[in-house]
């Protein structure tokens, strides 16, 4: 039987680390030894002939007798030790007078102060590694002869030791792994939950607009990820949101909550999403959180199909259908949560007619970078592919790669929208930052209503619009912009103005003499009603009329 390289008294420092670790991983010394042992030993002794056997294991201070045959269980001293000498011969030792052996003789279980062993024969007790865990040894007081058979038949039970050890430690290694899969479990349990009672469990639709969606935890690891979307539907705009917070665990759920709280509260608020980033990301910063988030925004105008989106790192929105896929460009911030000062730009698009909108987190497209491709090539060819199908086929088919590789969570919105509402009509104009701005936005008004064929509200409209626009000017000193939306179904003309002031209009009352303040005195009388959108650093001043 091979063995460990011979050596007179002991090892080298490593070889004895290692050979300790051998032992801590081969044998609980706390527990107690297998009842096989007993067997063993008895075995042992009725081999040899010899009166006593032991196993012995050697830590770093004792030999541990963990089952004898012949006398008592007793620990003793390393140094006392005839095994601790025998463990590093490699091999099986024999001895047949241990009294005249220069390796025993001065030992205390030679020499009469613990005993008066005279044969002596030790097995190592040998690893498949090639490490000595102790011994299994047989000794008499009396002279005997071990034979060769003997001392064969003494290895083939040591080998049978070492096969218990290797039992009860794949034994507690398969118990500690149940006890860890079953925490594991547990924790993922309490985070799944957690998180299942932060994400939406209704979303909102309407007749223009119908959502889909999918979750997706991934397999790697018990922890619960940060993945998450919602959906708020405005008086002006149905805004969706998805959004992916950095880590794996309850931590992560827990920010997702604040995030998905945060930007749901500042768009019911009336903040674009330009806006409601800034928001949520001065709110994380304000908090300390250690995480980050990534988060974008689509906000639809449902009447005109006008689209708007804002990301923070957030992978941006597709359009798809039987022609193909585009993507919705817009020029993204940070991730939320990292620089206080970050802005947020937006973009504008325009649907015009029936169509089908996929935002996603990046575990949708993860599995196609862990294997060196293309984020979105994939992707794009399952949209294509399947554009025509369900939506929620759609979505089934989009997370299926992911679904198989599960290395990251995963998470998606399909948007369907029927298009614009074909009885609402609506144009915008950018208007210069100076007085021509008033008389642009006037002959705006005159040549769109005529095209509308809106002759009876044009005289109320243009002044209302002159004194919208001429407050932008005044308050902000910049460009402003204005809105025209005639809804047919209902003879309504809107009238908006959108400068960069949060300051919001108050109508008062003006003296005969006065020279200013009857601008929204005046739109109070003459309009429907009016009210104020907020939009980020600015707003936009509405006005309803009959049309």
């Amino acid at each position: 039987m091979p063995g460990p390289t011979p050596l007179d008294t002991a090892g080298s420092a490593p070889q004895e680390a290692a050979r300790l670790a051998a032992l801590r991983d081969y044998v609980d010394v706390e527990a107690t030894p297998p009842p096989e042992l007993q067997a063993v030993v008895r075995l042992a002794a009725r081999a040899t002939g010899l009166s006593t056997a032991v196993v012995n294991i050697i830590d770093e201070s004792l030999q541990r007798q963990l089952a004898t045959e012949g006398c008592e269980r007793a620990d003793c001293a390393r140094e006392d030790s005839m095994c601790s000498t025998s463990i590093w011969v490699g091999g099986v030792v024999h001895v047949p007078d241990a009294r005249r052996d220069v390796r025993f003789a001065a030992n205390p279980w030679v020499d009469g102060r613990l005993g008066g062993i005279r044969t002596y024969a030790a097995a190592p007790l040998l690893t498949p590694g090639g490490q000595v865990l102790g011994t299994l040894c047989v000794f008499d007081s009396d002279l005997r002869t071990v034979t060769a058979a003997q001392r064969d038949e003494l290895a083939d039970l040591a080998t049978l030791v070492v096969a218990l050890f290797d039992r009860e430690r794949r034994g507690r290694r398969e118990a500690a792994a149940a006890v860890e899969a079953e925490a594991a479990r547990r924790a993922a349990e309490s985070a799944r939950a957690l998180q299942d009672a932060l994400l939406p469990h209704r979303l909102p639709n309407s007749e223009a607009v119908t959502l889909t969606t999918r979750y997706l935890p991934a397999a790697v690891g018990s922890d619960v990820g940060g993945d998450f979307f919602d959906a708020v539907r405005t008086d002006r705009a149905f805004v969706v949101v998805i959004g992916d917070v950095q880590g794996h665990n309850a931590a992560a759920a827990a920010l997702m909550g604040q995030v998905r709280t945060a930007v749901s509260a500042y768009v019911r608020e009336g903040h674009g999403p330009a806006a409601a980033l800034e928001r949520t990301n001065a709110l994380l910063v304000g908090l300390g959180a250690e995480l980050f988030a990534t988060c974008c925004l689509l906000s639809l105008d449902e009447r005109t199909g006008e689209v708007t989106v804002a990301s923070a790192g957030h992978p941006p929105p597709l359009v798809f259908g039987g022609r193909g896929s585009r993507t919705l460009d817009v020029d993204p911030g940070p991730p939320l949560g990292v620089q206080a000062d970050a802005t947020y730009p937006s973009s504008t698009h325009r649907l015009r007619s029936r169509s089908r909108l996929l935002l996603y987190t990046d575990g949708v497209v993860e599995w196609e970078r862990e294997e060196g491709g293309q984020s979105t090539t994939a992707l794009e060819a399952v949209l294509q592919e399947h554009a025509t199908a369900s939506a929620e086929r759609v979505a089934d088919h989009v997370l299926a790669p992911a679904s198989r590789a599960m290395v990251d969570d995963a998470a998606l919105v399909v948007l369907d929208y029927l298009g614009p509402d074909p009885t609402t009509r609506e144009v915008r104009l950018l208007l210069p930052a100076d007085a021509r701005a008033v008389a642009a936005a006037r002959d705006h008004l005159r040549t769109t209503l005529a095209d509308w064929d809106l002759l009876e509200p044009a005289d109320a409209a243009e002044l209302v619009v002159s004194e919208l626009v001429t407050n932008a000017l005044l308050h902000t000193g910049s460009s402003a912009a204005l809105t025209l939306r005639h809804d047919v179904e209902h003879a309504m003309l809107h009238v908006g103005v959108e400068d960069t002031s949060t300051r919001h209009p108050q109508p008062r009352e003006s003296g005969d003499e006065a020279t200013g303040g009857r601008g929204m005195h005046i739109v109070e009388v003459v309009c429907e009603r009016w009210w104020v959108a907020p939009r980020g650093d600015g707003k936009t001043v509405w006005a309803e009329l009959t049309a």
